[in-house]
Formats: structure tokens, sequence, C-alpha cells
């Protein structure tokens, strides 16, 4: 038996993925970060900030190894959101809310 008459016997069990937007996260690389205390992890030296306060914690992130500019969140199994590009000038412009009234 040649390997096309193998393929063809078992065509009928082959499943296809669903094209939605989680379906190309399945062959991402993950990674293991630890989230700082300022909610803020890094990655191939950059900083991003998580979608959700993950503070102290081990998170997975998941990345396309060709499009480095996208990277999803996981903690638990389960999927937290985009991380964000940490904007420094624009963290250290906001003004501290008023609590000594």
């Amino acid at each position: 038996m040649i390997p096309i008459d193998r393929f063809n016997l078992d065509r009928g069990r082959v499943k296809f993925l669903t094209d939605d937007q989680y379906t190309e996260e399945v062959f991402f690389v993950e990674e293991n970060r630890t989230v700082s205390k300022t909610n803020v992890f890094s990655i191939n030296s950059h900083k991003y900030e998580c979608p959700v306060d993950l503070r102290g914690k081990v998170i997975q992130v998941r990345y396309d190894r060709r499009n480095r500019n996208r990277f999803i969140v996981y903690f638990s199994d389960k999927r937290m959101g985009d991380a964000s590009l940490l904007d420094l000038h624009f963290n250290a412009n906001q003004r501290k809310p008023n609590l000594s009234k």
C-alpha cells in the first residue's frame, strides 16, 4: 500500500479547524513570564502591560514567532487578553489623584 492510499482510508476521520480569531493561537509559541509589582512583564527586550491585574503572578505569553507585535496573556489556562506596549511617557505624565481631603 502506498502512503496516499493509506491516507485516503482515514480521510473521512480528518477534522479541520474552524477559521476564527482563536485558531491561529493554537500554533503560537508560549513562554512563561513573571509579572512585576507594577503589572508589567518584559519579552524580547520590551516591556508590556498586562490586560488585567496579575501582579506577582507567573503568566503564559503566547505569540507568533514570525510576527512579534501581538502578545496574548494567559493565566491558569484562561485567556486574559492582549498585552499592550508600555508607554513610559504617558504613565509619567499622569496626574496622581489628590487623596489628602
